[in-house]
């Protein structure tokens, strides 16, 4: 089955413009973060910004001084399940069958890569997790 884990994902925003993700991907390259999986959207007047990271206390303190920036924390599901069709499909059937819901879902896989990454979140983490985990 699937490697599933609880994670702390960053979340950060700040007003919308030009260079942002630059900004924001230069700063924790200078403090060394490095990033495993991220969405970025442009929500109108704000940029927001979901990030897996090496480090979380050191992306605190590179993001801090992108001005106008607001950041949070969440608790995420990851997931590292087999890069085969259908995988997906299977996860989130056994979520509804349980009756959870996904507040939201990002993944991420490269080439002919073996295993996918799966970032999502629920009402209970903690559910998704000894669901998923298995035997």
């Amino acid at each position: 089955m699937a490697k599933v884990e609880i994670r702390n994902e960053v979340l950060f925003k700040a007003p919308a413009r030009v260079g942002l993700l630059a900004n924001v991907t230069e700063a924790l390259n200078r403090n060394g973060v490095n990033i495993l999986a991220i969405g970025a959207y442009d929500k109108g007047d704000m940029g927001e910004f979901l990030m897996i990271t090496s480090n979380n206390k050191l992306a605190y303190e590179a993001l801090a001084d992108i001005p106008g920036g607001i950041m949070d924390m969440q608790s995420v599901v990851v997931l590292e399940v087999p890069n085969v069709p259908g995988e997906l499909a299977k996860i989130s059937r056994t979520l509804a069958d349980h009756n959870i819901n996904v507040g939201q879902v990002f993944a991420t896989s490269v080439g002919g890569a073996e295993k996918v990454m799966i970032v999502l979140t629920a009402a209970c983490e903690i559910d998704v997790v000894e669901l998923l985990e298995g035997p």
